[in-house]
Protein backbone atom coordinates (compact mmCIF):
# COMPACT_ATOMS: atom_id res chain seq x y z
CA UNK A 1 0.00 0.00 0.00
CA UNK A 2 2.74 2.39 1.12
CA UNK A 3 4.54 1.49 -2.60
CA UNK A 4 1.17 2.58 -4.19
CA UNK A 5 1.37 5.70 -2.59
CA UNK A 6 4.51 6.91 -3.10
CA UNK A 7 4.12 5.66 -6.61
CA UNK A 8 0.98 7.94 -7.28
CA UNK A 9 3.32 11.11 -5.48
CA UNK A 10 6.40 10.57 -7.95
CA UNK A 11 4.01 9.79 -10.77
CA UNK A 12 2.59 13.14 -9.75
CA UNK A 13 5.36 14.94 -9.47
CA UNK A 14 6.88 14.02 -12.58
CA UNK A 15 4.06 14.49 -14.51
CA UNK A 16 3.30 18.36 -12.68
CA UNK A 17 6.79 19.11 -13.56
CA UNK A 18 6.94 17.73 -17.26
CA UNK A 19 3.69 19.90 -18.67
CA UNK A 20 5.06 23.21 -18.25
CA UNK A 21 2.12 26.07 -19.18
CA UNK A 22 3.10 27.51 -22.79
CA UNK A 23 2.62 31.18 -22.50
CA UNK A 24 0.79 31.16 -26.01
CA UNK A 25 -1.79 28.77 -24.30
CA UNK A 26 -2.52 31.95 -21.27
CA UNK A 27 -5.89 33.77 -22.10
CA UNK A 28 -5.30 37.71 -23.13
CA UNK A 29 -6.23 38.56 -19.44
CA UNK A 30 -3.75 36.48 -18.12
CA UNK A 31 -0.92 37.93 -20.13
CA UNK A 32 -1.54 40.99 -19.50
CA UNK A 33 -1.72 40.78 -15.86
CA UNK A 34 1.75 38.74 -16.32
CA UNK A 35 3.26 40.20 -19.13
CA UNK A 36 6.68 41.61 -16.82
CA UNK A 37 7.34 37.78 -16.93
CA UNK A 38 6.80 36.93 -20.11
CA UNK A 39 10.78 37.13 -20.85
CA UNK A 40 11.06 34.82 -18.04
CA UNK A 41 8.84 32.72 -18.43
CA UNK A 42 10.22 30.31 -20.54
CA UNK A 43 12.96 29.69 -18.15
CA UNK A 44 10.78 29.22 -14.65
CA UNK A 45 9.38 25.33 -13.89
CA UNK A 46 5.80 24.51 -14.62
CA UNK A 47 5.56 24.61 -10.11
CA UNK A 48 6.49 28.88 -10.56
CA UNK A 49 4.16 29.49 -13.95
CA UNK A 50 0.88 27.32 -12.14
CA UNK A 51 1.47 29.84 -8.99
CA UNK A 52 1.49 33.32 -11.38
CA UNK A 53 -1.04 31.49 -13.27
CA UNK A 54 -3.31 30.88 -10.53
CA UNK A 55 -2.35 34.56 -8.64
CA UNK A 56 -3.32 36.09 -12.50
CA UNK A 57 -6.59 34.94 -12.14
CA UNK A 58 -7.09 36.03 -8.67
CA UNK A 59 -6.18 39.01 -9.66
CA UNK A 60 -8.24 39.00 -12.67
CA UNK A 61 -11.41 37.78 -10.97
CA UNK A 62 -10.78 40.25 -7.83
CA UNK A 63 -13.25 43.20 -6.78
CA UNK A 64 -11.59 46.85 -8.45
CA UNK A 65 -11.54 48.35 -4.66
CA UNK A 66 -9.70 45.18 -3.71
CA UNK A 67 -7.13 45.43 -6.13
CA UNK A 68 -6.68 49.15 -5.40
CA UNK A 69 -6.17 48.30 -1.87
CA UNK A 70 -3.33 45.72 -3.01
CA UNK A 71 -1.47 48.11 -5.29
CA UNK A 72 -1.63 50.82 -2.31
CA UNK A 73 -0.02 48.16 0.02
CA UNK A 74 2.61 47.02 -2.23
CA UNK A 75 3.25 50.69 -3.07
CA UNK A 76 3.73 51.63 0.99
CA UNK A 77 6.12 48.28 0.76
CA UNK A 78 7.96 49.74 -2.04
CA UNK A 79 8.46 53.00 0.09
CA UNK A 80 10.00 50.94 2.98
CA UNK A 81 13.48 50.27 3.53
CA UNK A 82 15.35 47.54 2.73
CA UNK A 83 16.14 45.95 6.48
CA UNK A 84 12.22 46.26 7.51
CA UNK A 85 11.27 44.86 4.17
CA UNK A 86 13.63 42.00 5.64
CA UNK A 87 12.18 41.85 8.96
CA UNK A 88 8.76 41.13 7.98
CA UNK A 89 9.43 39.31 5.83
CA UNK A 90 10.87 36.84 8.48
CA UNK A 91 8.21 37.64 10.49
CA UNK A 92 6.23 36.07 7.80
CA UNK A 93 7.58 33.13 7.38
CA UNK A 94 7.74 32.62 11.28
CA UNK A 95 4.17 33.25 11.08
CA UNK A 96 3.62 30.91 8.40
CA UNK A 97 5.22 27.98 10.57
CA UNK A 98 2.82 28.47 13.23
CA UNK A 99 -0.02 26.21 13.63
CA UNK A 100 -3.37 27.18 11.29
CA UNK A 101 -5.43 27.47 15.05
CA UNK A 102 -2.28 30.47 16.38
CA UNK A 103 -2.68 31.89 12.90
CA UNK A 104 -6.23 32.11 13.45
CA UNK A 105 -6.54 33.27 17.05
CA UNK A 106 -3.19 36.33 15.63
CA UNK A 107 -5.50 37.20 12.30
CA UNK A 108 -8.63 37.60 14.37
CA UNK A 109 -6.61 39.89 17.00
CA UNK A 110 -5.32 42.29 14.52
CA UNK A 111 -8.94 42.53 12.70
CA UNK A 112 -10.07 43.49 16.46
CA UNK A 113 -7.51 46.21 16.82
CA UNK A 114 -7.93 47.54 12.98
CA UNK A 115 -11.83 48.56 14.28
CA UNK A 116 -10.73 50.04 17.10
CA UNK A 117 -10.70 54.18 16.79
CA UNK A 118 -7.27 55.12 15.98
CA UNK A 119 -6.37 57.16 19.18
CA UNK A 120 -7.10 53.50 21.03
CA UNK A 121 -4.97 52.00 18.65
CA UNK A 122 -2.03 54.47 19.55
CA UNK A 123 -2.46 54.06 22.96
CA UNK A 124 -1.93 50.74 22.91
CA UNK A 125 1.06 50.73 20.53
CA UNK A 126 2.40 52.78 23.33
CA UNK A 127 1.42 50.38 25.45
CA UNK A 128 3.04 47.74 23.91
CA UNK A 129 6.60 49.45 23.28
CA UNK A 130 6.61 49.88 27.06
CA UNK A 131 6.32 47.15 28.04
CA UNK A 132 8.61 45.43 25.69
CA UNK A 133 11.13 47.80 26.52
CA UNK A 134 10.86 47.52 30.18
CA UNK A 135 11.05 43.92 29.51
CA UNK A 136 14.07 43.92 27.18
CA UNK A 137 15.67 46.01 30.31
CA UNK A 138 14.79 43.23 32.77
CA UNK A 139 16.43 40.95 30.61
CA UNK A 140 19.70 42.67 30.07
CA UNK A 141 19.88 43.03 33.58
CA UNK A 142 19.45 39.08 34.69
CA UNK A 143 22.13 38.18 32.28
CA UNK A 144 24.88 36.80 35.13
CA UNK A 145 27.79 39.01 35.34
CA UNK A 146 31.29 37.58 33.94
CA UNK A 147 33.30 35.64 37.06
CA UNK A 148 36.84 37.36 37.72
CA UNK A 149 39.26 35.47 38.85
Amino acid sequence: MIKLILLTLLNVLFLSEAVAVDWKSLTTQEKTVLKPLSSQWGQMSSAQQDKLQLGANRWITMPTDQRDDLLNKFSQWKKLPQQKRSQLSKQFEQFKKLPSSQQKQLRATHQNFKKLPNNKQRQLMEKFKKSKQKMNKNMTRKQPRPKHH
